[in-house]
């Protein structure tokens, strides 16, 4: 994930992060407000992450035990939308 990567390196993979840019703005489109807002929120973790430290994989252990999920609130916006239309 993106994300991942983020947390690990400084320079951010141009291409995945447009392509990133490019799928919210597909969800402008075709999404509920709030799964457009956690997509977003998402995105900017993600900046946030590049503009941070590199962290070791001894911190990303501990960062993944105590509260790293950037995509929970954005799959549950999901979920629940999938739910208001009927597919779940």
């Amino acid at each position: 994930m993106l994300y991942g990567d983020a947390l690990t390196h400084e320079a951010p993979e141009l291409s995945k992060l447009v392509g990133l840019y490019a799928k919210v703005s597909r969800m402008r489109i075709l999404s509920a407000e709030t799964v457009l807002e956690s997509a977003e929120q998402v995105v900017q973790a993600v900046v946030d992450a590049y503009l941070g430290p590199n962290h070791t994989l001894a911190e990303l252990h501990d960062l993944i035990d105590s509260h790293m999920d950037p995509l929970k609130a954005f799959s549950e916006a999901c979920r629940n939308e999938q739910r208001m239309l009927g597919y779940l």
